[in-house]
């Protein structure tokens, strides 16, 4: 990679296809050993072994054939080993309207890889119906 943008976004995008391959394991290890997820629904996870419980229960529950679109987003460096990865997502289900959100990721360098410490994705509410 070119730069430390470049090694951070092509982590966001590797997730993003193992998140839309459904596979919990391989989900989680783009955290750290002591990573922190506050999901979009209030959930917490802290470690690996709880992260892929919890996307388990996602890809089989209320997200199970849904897609997963994350933006580039915007790479923050705080220091040469911690950075703020920040984008838009965008999930898509086999039923209802896509669910549009944002994410703020704490990037941490773990040998040759950017690995999420804490991330923080959130989806913005349904606007409501104008009146008229």
């Amino acid at each position: 990679m070119d730069t430390v943008q470049d090694a951070i976004i092509a982590e966001v995008e590797a997730f993003s296809a193992a998140w839309n391959l459904a596979d919990p394991q391989r989900a989680a290890t783009f955290f750290t050993e002591d990573g922190v997820r506050v999901g979009a629904f209030g959930d917490q996870q802290r470690g690996r072994a709880e992260l892929a419980a919890a996307y388990r229960k996602l890809f089989e529950g209320p997200m199970a054939g849904a897609a997963l679109h994350q933006e580039r987003g915007t790479v923050r460096l705080l220091t040469p080993e911690l950075a703020i990865w920040q984008g838009g997502i965008e999930v898509t289900g086999p039923a209802g309207p896509p669910l549009k959100g944002h994410v703020v990721q704490v990037m941490k360098k773990v040998g040759n890889r950017w690995l999420v410490l804490e991330s923080h994705p959130k989806f913005f509410p349904p606007r409501p119906a104008p009146h008229g």
